[in-house]
């Protein structure tokens, strides 16, 4: 047996005997089933409960999984699926001492600490995507149900009630902020909980995400890098598992003041264009963005700008692309079709904009194309963005930085920052490394 056991007790599955003892690991459940070792991971585990039967012959604990499905290549699009093992115990006694074990396990405690479950603050925003919000989350409440914690949920209509939940929140009493909704959603709760008093504790209050809104970058990307299938379903388990992941946020400043605070990404010139202009088309669902987007590339409009940045250690800066140097700032001055800065590497489900963006890394991954861009790359462009097969095309400049401020230097434009239309001015980001929390 490969990792050292932390408890062992008799246990027995089915119509089995009570004569062989059962183990468990930091891992793994082994057990003796017609006489062969089976074993369960934990990985999967998300809860256990108690069976409370008249009719059976001994105390039982129920141990709820959620599995990965592997039948075939499209099964990464698919959710876990629940499947629970009911084990006899041989008296209350060893009922209660597996129950605990177990548990504590999951959370990484000692078998027999004596820990409380995790209390969740759940936020619904109704309003987010296809008003489908309400209805996602009773699609996971059973999985939440199942894995022995706690939560008190709560619908929202507005930004405004949304601050005042977060502001009003509870710390001592909180171990976690769930939101479903989408990444504006996610601005929201983010802004909300650096604006208390206690924001250096309240931001690290480790976030959940499950998709309810109409882009959901932000949670496409935990569940990448958790590897498992982009589902609502998924998203929960991420949550009920409990393990955390920092991230960056970037301080966003504007009129030299600072303005708030970005997780997700900045967008000017055609990406803003399509985005904004193309709510027209909502009735096209996810597509009104690919329609628009075909339709301003046959436009092509350009925006003058000044686009300064710190570079990351990791950026390579190219030499034949007119960039100068002022200090530790490299500057381009150019006709810009459009600019892309993200914090991520997904900017929504079908869209991965910048493969090699981490949560943690200090920077953020910025695209650039200038006039005498092609329409025929940009439509190539647009159609590798999904797959993250883009960044080897011609005219598409890459950076990793540190820091960047967007000087406009046309009257009219959209700015978008975290998928919301900010002031028309020059902005400034820089990046904070490690700053906030969430389940990943």
């Amino acid at each position: 047996m490969k990792n050292t056991v932390i408890f062992e007790q008799k246990l027995a599955f089915g119509a089995e005997n009570f004569e062989e003892p059962a183990f468990l690991t930091k891992d793994t459940l082994f057990w003796l089933q017609n006489g062969q070792k089976q074993q369960l991971a934990l990985q999967d585990v998300v809860g256990v409960s108690l069976v409370e039967q008249e009719q059976i012959d001994f105390p039982c604990i129920l141990v709820h999984t959620y599995l990965l499905t592997k039948t075939d290549h499209s099964a990464r699009s698919q959710p876990r699926v629940l499947r629970e093992y009911c084990f006899a115990c041989p008296n209350l006694k060893v009922r209660s001492q597996w129950h605990r074990a177990i548990i504590n396990t999951l959370r990484a405690k000692p078998v027999d600490a004596i820990v409380k479950p995790r209390h969740l603050q759940v936020v619904i925003n109704p309003t987010s995507g296809k008003n489908k919000a309400a209805q996602i989350f009773e699609q996971v409440r059973p999985l939440f149900d199942k894995s022995n914690l706690k939560y008190t949920v709560t619908k929202t209509r507005s930004a405004a009630d949304t601050k005042n939940l977060v502001h009003n929140l509870n710390l001592s009493d909180t171990d976690g902020l769930v939101i479903v909704g989408g990444d504006g959603t996610i601005h929201d709760a983010i802004a909300d909980l650096m604006s208390r008093s206690d924001w250096e504790t309240a931001i690290k209050l480790p976030l959940g995400i499950i998709p309810g809104g109409t882009g959901n970058g932000f949670c496409k990307t935990l569940l990448e890098l958790s590897k498992e299938a982009y589902h609502p379903l998924n998203a929960a388990f991420l949550i009920a598992k409990g393990r955390q992941q920092t991230f960056d946020l970037a301080t966003v400043k504007q009129n030299g003041k600072e303005y708030y605070y970005s997780f997700l990404s900045l967008a000017w010139g055609l990406i803003s264009d399509a985005d904004i202009e193309s709510e027209k088309l909502k009735f096209l669902g996810s597509l009104r963005f690919d329609v628009y987007a075909l339709m301003l590339i046959s436009l092509l409009r350009t925006y003058k700008g000044r686009f300064s940045f710190i570079p990351h250690p990791e950026c390579n800066i190219p030499s034949d692309k007119n960039i100068s140097s002022q200090g530790e700032w490299r500057v381009i001055e150019a006709d810009f079709i459009f600019l892309w800065a993200m914090n991520v590497p997904w900017a929504a489900e079908d869209m991965n904009v910048t493969p090699h963006a981490q949560l943690n890394d200090g920077a953020m991954d910025v695209l650039i194309m200038r006039q005498g861009t092609s329409r025929l790359e940009l439509l190539k462009a647009l159609l590798r963005c999904g797959k993250g097969q883009h960044l080897d095309l011609p005219h598409m400049e890459y950076y990793k930085v540190s820091a960047f401020r967007l000087e406009p230097l046309t009257d009219k434009g959209i700015l978008v920052v975290d998928g919301e239309v900010v002031d028309y001015s020059p902005i400034e980001m820089k990046v904070v490394s490690d700053l906030a929390c969430v389940n990943c």
